[in-house]
Parts: C-alpha cells; structure tokens; sequence
C-alpha cells in the first residue's frame, strides 16, 4: 500500500486525525504517513507588497516539523516512516491534485454536529469530492477501532463492479459485516439491476468470507434513512461514492445538515470511481 496523507492546519481537529491515521496504519501496512500543511501567503493589502515566500515557508516548516515530532513522540510505536511536507496555494486545490500520488487522505472534521454542518462547503468537503484516492473523514474526538460493521451507501449510481472490489479489498484487512443500503424515496425506482450486479461481485470467487445484508428503505430523506440505520447497526464506518454529482449533493444539502448525523458519530469514508485503497 502507498502512502496515506494527513493534512493537518494544526488544529486538534488535524491532531485527531493523526491519531486516528496512525493506529489504521497498523493495520492497513502503508509505506508511510505523510503530513502535510498548505498554506496561501496573506498580503497586507498594499498593491506593491510581495509577501516574503521563502521566509513563511522556512517557519511553516519549522512548525510543521514541530508539529510532527510532536505526534510522534504521542503515538509512539508508530507502525510506518512519518514524512512531511509544505505546500503553497490553495489547501483544496493542492491535496485535490497531489491526491494521485496517496492511497488514501485521511482529514479532521469539524464540529460536534458534523462535518456537514459546519465544514459544508470547507477544505474538507471540498477534497471529498474532487480528490482521486479515498478521503476518510473523522470526526472530532472519534477513535479508531477495528471496524465491525461497515455501511456502504448503495444508491444505483454506485452499485458497479470497480468500486464494489475497492470495497471488498479494503474490507479484507477487517473482515466486518457490510451493510449495502440503498434508500428509496416515494418516487424510486427498486435496485432492480443494481442488486444484480451486487451480487455477482459478491459471489464472484465463491462465497464471501464476510457477513453482508442489502437493505432496501424507504425514506423522503436520504441523509436521515442511513443515519438511522447507521447508528441502530453500530457501524463504525460509513462508505459513500462520489460517482454522481446528484447523490452526492443530496447528501450534503443544507436543508438535510439538521437531521444528519451520521457524520457527526462515525467516519465517513469518500470513494471514487477508478481508484485503488
């Protein structure tokens, strides 16, 4: 596995993260954490000021690499090498592009009423959507345990058979018990082909050496269904795909942020199509 990258503003919310990266590490076996911090240089507001880059770039560094020895010693034995990195521009903008180069982001939430309240349209929200690797979003506080039950939001646009082996390969360092949700609301159509595909991959190379339920709800909000049936499970991690803009913003539609709690009490894990984890 290639790296995963921790993005940090030095936040407690980017120390949780870290944390939380650093004990999956242990079990995912990735070739090293990296933590990373961007930053935009401000200006004073005077047309012919030029900040002085190079200089806010040595002290990033230092509080970079103060930050990181920091966490290390906290989290001591680590499981893999700790790197780090100073990046100047805009932080969605420069992890959206550097996202190629990691297995895996795993980013702080915000909040106690959860990402989708108060990060919604933020750094984070914004590299769930547009980076090229999973982005794993924790919330504030939530400590990491081998997960057990895991709820993959199963709308049609995401039951297809790459994304459902991400899934399942990443499922195979935990072996929990999957749970394929797909909400219908009063007009929806039934999975109908989807459930096909569904089960194909799941019995591609016989039968699966998980536990796993399809369900079907019936629910006007999207948002408040798998929240629900998150918490009564007790999952411990909620997987969703960002393969149509559409679902993707029901979910995050700031008339749902009230109701949804799903982000505020477990990790939210943000999928893409043709990528690897």
């Amino acid at each position: 596995m290639k790296t995963i990258l921790v993005p940090t503003d030095f936040s407690e919310a980017s120390r949780n993260a870290f944390r939380y990266a650093a004990k999956l590490a242990e079990v995912l076996k990735p070739d090293a954490i990296e933590v990373a911090h961007v930053f935009l240089p401000e200006t004073t507001g005077e047309a012919d000021f030029i900040p002085p880059v190079v200089e806010l770039l040595q002290s990033r560094q230092e509080m970079l690499k103060s930050f990181t020895e920091e966490l290390s010693a906290e989290n001591q034995p680590l499981p893999c090498p700790l790197e780090q990195q100073v990046m100047v521009g805009f932080p969605a903008d420069e992890l959206s592009v550097v996202s190629a180069n990691y297995s895996m982001i795993v980013m702080g939430a915000k909040g106690q009423s959860g990402i989708l309240e108060k990060v919604l349209g933020s750094v984070s929200s914004s590299v769930s959507q547009r980076a090229s690797c999973p982005v794993l979003l924790i919330p504030q506080g939530a400590a990491f345990a081998p997960y057990r039950h895991i709820l993959y939001a199963s709308n049609y646009e995401s039951v297809n058979e790459p994304l459902l082996e991400q899934l399942i390969r990443f499922n195979g360092h935990f072996n929990a018990h999957l749970h394929f949700v797909h909400v219908r609301q009063e007009k929806g159509r039934p999975l109908g082909n989807a459930l096909e595909i569904l089960f194909r991959e799941l019995f591609e190379g016989g039968e699966p050496t998980f536990a796993f339920d399809i369900v079907e709800l019936e629910d006007e909000s999207v948002a408040e269904a798998l929240a629900h049936y998150g918490e009564k499970i007790g999952a411990g991690l909620a997987v969703m795909v960002t393969r149509h803009r559409s679902f993707w913003q029901s979910i995050l539609h700031r008339s749902e942020t009230k109701r949804m709690a799903l982000a505020a009490n477990m990790p939210l894990m943000v999928m893409h199509p043709e990528e690897s984890v």
